[in-house]
Formats: C-alpha cells, structure tokens, sequence
C-alpha cells in the first residue's frame, strides 16, 4: 500500500535540486522521509570506433577526487533528454554524433533521490570545440573499451552512471559484431 502524505516542506531549493521533509502514514504508524528532487539527467556514450570510448576525467568535489566518467548532464527546465545529451557532447568533450540510440534508464539512488538518468549511445562522431560550463573542470579522455571494462573491475571506474554506459554500449557493440 502507498503511504498517505501528511505533510511536506522545502527544506532547502538551490540552482539544480530541492531537499524536502515529509511525514508519511502507512499502515497506523507515520514515518518522516527527506528526499533530494533533481529534474534527471543524460549520460552519453560516445563510441568513436567499435572499440575506443570518449570519457571525461574531472573532480568530484562529494567524494574529494578525479574520476573517469562517461560525459553526462542535468536536464535543464523543459529540455528533451535527447537534446540535453547532444548539449552535453558538444560542451564537455567537444564531439557531435550523427547517430544517437537510447540505450537504458535508471534512478541514481531511489533511496533519497529522484533523479533518473538516460543513457545515450552516441556514433557518428565529429570533433568540435568543448565548452564546458564555467563551474566544470574536465579533460576529454580516449579509452579503449577493454580498458575500461579492466578498470570496472579493478575500481580504477567506480562511478555507476559511467559502469552501467560502458556495460550497455559494450554489450551492444557485442551484439552488433
């Protein structure tokens, strides 16, 4: 059974995401739930041959370190998931693609979060010019897709949205061949 809402307050509303406090009824007893709403986002894929991806390395400040990350964005109000990863492409790697195939989509951490995120194959590429926000600071990076995969498994790539890309694409590419 869904719990009834008993009430809900803002508790706080910054530039992407909103925290907010609600006490819930379910079965007699209420419960207090505080969650994160995000608008979602892209990540993208960007297959440059069948074997060699476009990554991203930059600093996460929640977890104080670089990482090697699939370029990805956050929707901006009423924009398509498809045009946000286009956006993206373009501004943090600086690649077009001419080919684009949704590959899946998931919810970063159901938990706490409402973001969901969908994932983007992208081919056909020409290289452009990056231009990232004035807030990101990323180098575009070329990893063999076997690397990528040994550095799934060695932890050297511990971001989930950039496993769960390289996984769909590589599975795809698979596939395909």
């Amino acid at each position: 059974m869904r719990p009834r809402l008993i009430s809900q307050r803002t508790i706080y509303r910054g530039r992407i995401i909103r925290l907010i406090r609600e006490v819930l009824e379910a079965d007699g007893r209420r419960m207090v739930r505080e969650t994160v709403q995000h608008p979602g986002a892209v990540v993208i894929a960007p297959m440059l041959d069948r074997s060699r991806m476009i990554f991203v390395r930059q600093y996460r400040r929640a977890v104080k370190r670089r990482l090697l990350e699939l370029p990805a964005g956050t929707l901006d109000p009423g924009e398509r998931r498809l045009e946000c990863a286009r956006r993206e492409l373009e501004e943090e790697p600086g690649w077009r693609a001419k080919r684009w195939q949704r590959l899946t989509q998931f919810y970063a951490a159901p938990g706490f979060i409402s973001e969901q995120l969908t994932v983007f194959l992208a081919q056909g590429l020409t290289k452009t010019q990056a231009h990232p926000e004035p807030d990101e600071s990323l180098q575009p990076v070329i990893v063999p897709v076997a690397r990528a995969l040994a550095l799934i498994r060695s932890g050297g790539i511990c971001d989930a949205k950039t496993i769960i890309g390289v996984l769909w694409a590589d599975e795809l590419m698979r596939q395909r061949r």
